[in-house]
């Protein structure tokens, strides 16, 4: 997604994939710049501090990922609602966008 110009990206921690998934939700989210603290697990492989607060958000984004099916992470869902799980280059993202703004 780094390569992708002119988007808005909204991201939700979504613990599923690993039984460390829900502990490294819960740091990231408590960290205090949690968006630091994602990319440098997202980039740098740097696992997060520990770190506690209230992460009821996360349980929400947990029960909307069941309510709407989503099984896998990343799942990206366009302003069209086309939804594409698993990753994909940036080069089909742009189609993507390309395509949803033609609709």
């Amino acid at each position: 997604m780094q390569n992708v110009d002119n988007v808005t990206v909204y991201l939700f921690l979504y613990p599923i994939l690993s039984r460390d998934s829900a502990e490294k939700s819960r740091n990231i989210w408590c960290a205090k710049d949690s968006a630091k603290t994602w990319h440098e697990l997202m980039l740098r492989d740097k696992n997060p501090a520990a770190a506690s607060c209230d992460i009821d958000a996360i349980e929400r984004n947990l029960a909307l990922g069941r309510k709407h099916k989503i099984t896998g992470t990343p799942t990206l869902i366009f302003a069209d609602n086309t939804r594409v799980p698993g990753a994909i280059p940036s080069s089909e993202v742009e189609k993507y966008l390309a395509a949803a703004h033609k609709k």
